[in-house]
């Protein structure tokens, strides 16, 4: 009797191990490979860069795996990616750029400034990763922040820019869409 106790205790700690630890998700099939950076959609007006610091970026290329991603000739491993469905007015506030941005006259960036015209909302892809130095300048690292715009059409961010990477694509001119501004006015890229 004491024996099946001990087995049913056990059995009932290794249940609630399995079901207590949150299993990771797996990165979406539409963002793993290789892009590359096509355009500069927006500098937004709390980035750290400014746009002449992103135009370089232009024609890179960035790959993404479930273990780690890569650009700009660094590979950042990723302790986890996440995943949520973000609707326009959930963007549109959580990109207001604060009360400084509000009182500067720029106004909240919205998806469809970026290409996106959704009215259900887009899939957003984050990496969680330690700080690392990609750039040279800075530890944020430039494209751990993933919107899937479309079928093969991609917008990565990092610290106020909003870059498009398309998958085989070739480099376009360098145009900011939806400049805002560069309160940031810091070093990288």
């Amino acid at each position: 009797m004491r024996w099946l106790r001990l087995v049913w205790c056990l059995g009932v700690a290794l249940f609630g191990l399995v079901f207590a630890v949150p299993a990771q998700e797996r990165l979406p099939q539409q963002v793993a490979g290789p892009w590359r950076i096509t355009r500069i959609l927006s500098v937004g007006p709390t980035a750290c860069w400014t746009e002449k610091e992103v135009e370089p970026l232009v024609g890179s290329t960035l790959a993404y795996a479930q273990t780690s991603m890569r650009w700009h000739g660094g590979k950042v491993p990723l302790s986890g990616v996440t995943t949520r469905l973000v609707t326009p007015e959930e963007f549109r506030k959580e990109n207001a750029g604060g009360e400084a941005a509000t009182a500067a006259g720029n106004g909240a960036l919205t998806l469809e400034e970026l290409g996106i015209r959704s009215t259900r909302g887009v899939l957003e892809v984050d990496m969680q990763h330690e700080d690392a130095d990609v750039t040279g300048a800075t530890t944020e690292v430039p494209g751990d922040s993933v919107l899937v715009a479309g079928p093969g059409r991609i917008v990565v961010s990092a610290c106020g820019v909003y870059l498009e990477a398309r998958r085989g694509a070739r480099r376009q001119t360098p145009v900011v869409m939806a400049s805002a501004g560069f309160a940031g006015g810091g070093k990288g890229w």
